[in-house]
């Protein structure tokens, strides 16, 4: 105890050069007759303490004499070297910090200078800053400990994309980094860097950790940060030719997706059989370049013509690959309409059936319109029906009269007739015209399709067309969500047909 007492009052002498008796007895929590007898005690072990007279007497311990720091322990001697400054922006304080190490090194025994100097080895400051962040270093004293006393550590560490995994490691050395912790150990996968911040339930191990020989933790840490540069290098020059790949697989796509488009528009009507009771006209406004909405003009011969809607069970690419395979077999089987309609519809579903996946399908309407009877025949394979405004404003639905192409193998249809008199208009459509939707989530509806025809009536079917889709994009101005295709026809009287043969109403 009077050991543990006189280390204290040389301490107190070192540190502060001149004390008074009381000012001793005060610290020491002893008498000052206690103080007197202690330094008497000093004196004859050799120590220079010497008693001051006067108002400001005191005792003194010679400000030559060497320090020694005796009595320092290894636990004392490594908390002081491992929490050494870490504020080394200003250069004159890192080299103040060196400076003072190195005295104590030089007054600490032969022992525990050899202990310091391996404690060093184990710490290494890299004064280039990185920008960091306020750090969790709850786990630094465990960590600390473990590397000073070379035992393996045991803790669970959070990796950068937010998985958390156990770990056992070698601990190296720490490294202080700017405001950032990091400790460097030796892993079964090699050397590692971990960071203090992400580590949770630290524990020092019993088990001794295998330092390599020779090892210098300094080297060891700029070749890491040398290895990681070169992969941080290269996986930036990996991100940046899959950037380049990216856009140039988009503008490829870009490309290909124009020549779809362009290729589609051929697929559409290009040219209108002539027809001598009939103004008609048709359009498709597709949501996405390519879709799957279809519409045709067919010339059956012999006054005859025919009229195709179809809406495909798909949108993009495969909307509008069903959609050029439904036109290839229309188009390829027309032989068979001209005495027998419904065999083509046969043929047609036998194809589509065939040739397309099990759940491909498609709604079709499809009519045939005889100019010289003005009668109209129609088949409505599961679409919309198609509506027939009359001339005194009645409208009548033709509605489905069989199911969809493209499902069953075994498939019949039913045709249905009616007549076109003068003024009476039709319009066949796909859901993209009723059930455009405004901000109230009301659908356009039929509603509203038949009124549109009513005010418009003195239009030809272009002029009708183009006053359709006004008053559909104006009701529905966001985003248009599905493709909108119309085929509009209107039966001509005497007059009518003598504008449209001059061309005044083309």
């Amino acid at each position: 105890m009077r050991a543990d007492r006189l280390m204290s009052a040389l301490l107190l002498l070192q540190a502060r050069g001149q004390m008074t008796g009381r000012e001793l007895a005060r610290k020491l929590e002893v008498s000052e007759r206690t103080v007197h007898r202690d330094m008497e005690a000093l004196s004859a072990a050799g120590v220079p303490v010497y008693a001051m007279r006067g108002a400001s007497g005191g005792w003194q311990l010679d400000e030559d004499w060497s320090t020694r720091v005796p009595g320092l322990d290894p636990a004392e001697l490594r908390a002081l070297l491992m929490a050494q400054s870490r504020s080394l922006g200003d250069k004159h304080m890192a080299a103040a910090a060196d400076r003072a190490i190195a005295k104590l090194m030089a007054a600490l025994p032969k022992p525990l200078r050899e202990q310091a100097s391996s404690i060093r080895d184990r710490l290494y400051i890299d004064t280039a800053g990185w920008t960091g962040t306020s750090e969790n270093l709850s786990m630094l004293s465990v960590v600390q400990t473990a590397v000073a006393s070379d035992r393996k550590l045991k803790f669970w560490y959070w990796r950068a994309g937010g998985e958390r995994v156990e770990r056992t490691v070698d601990p190296l050395g720490l490294i202080a980094k700017g405001s950032t912790w990091y400790l460097f150990a030796k892993t079964d996968r090699g050397h590692r860097t971990y960071r203090i911040s992400r580590m949770e339930e630290a524990k020092m191990l019993g088990e001794p950790s295998v330092r390599p020989p020779n090892f210098n933790l300094e080297a060891a840490w700029k070749l890491s940060t040398e290895e990681f540069r070169d992969e941080v290098n290269r996986e930036m020059e990996a991100a940046r030719r899959a950037y380049e790949a990216r856009k140039e697989a988009e503008r490829r796509a870009a490309q290909e997706l124009e020549i779809a488009k362009q290729v589609q528009a051929r697929l559409f009507p290009q040219c209108q059989p002539a027809c001598q009771t009939l103004d008609y006209a048709g359009i498709c406004i597709q949501a996405r370049q390519v879709g799957g909405d279809y519409y045709d003009f067919l010339d059956f011969g012999k006054q005859r013509i025919g009229f195709v809607v179809g809406d495909i069970a798909g949108k993009g690419i495969a909307g509008a690959l069903l959609m050029a395979n439904l036109q290839a077999n229309l188009r390829g089987q027309l032989a068979l309409a001209h005495e027998q309609p419904h065999q083509l519809l046969k043929a047609v579903n036998r194809l589509f059936y065939a040739n397309t996946a099990d759940n491909a399908y498609a709604t079709l309407f499809f009519a045939e319109y005889d100019d010289a009877r003005q009668s109209l025949r129609y088949v409505n394979c599961g679409h919309l029906p198609a509506l027939v405004l009359r001339q005194d404003g009645e409208a009548e639905l033709l509605h489905s009269t069989c199911t969809v192409l493209g499902l069953f193998r075994d498939w019949e249809c039913e045709m249905k007739e009616t007549c076109l008199y003068p003024g009476d208009a039709l319009v066949i459509y796909t859901d993209g015209v009723t059930e455009s939707l405004n901000a109230e989530e009301e659908e356009f509806g039929e509603e509203r399709l038949k009124e549109v025809l009513r005010k418009n009536q003195h239009l030809s079917m272009r002029e009708l067309l183009a006053a359709m889709i006004d008053e559909i994009q104006v009701f529905s101005p966001q985003e248009q969500y599905d493709d909108i295709t119309l085929i509009v026809a209107r039966c001509l009287d005497s007059g009518q047909k003598q504008l449209f043969q001059s061309g005044a109403m083309a």
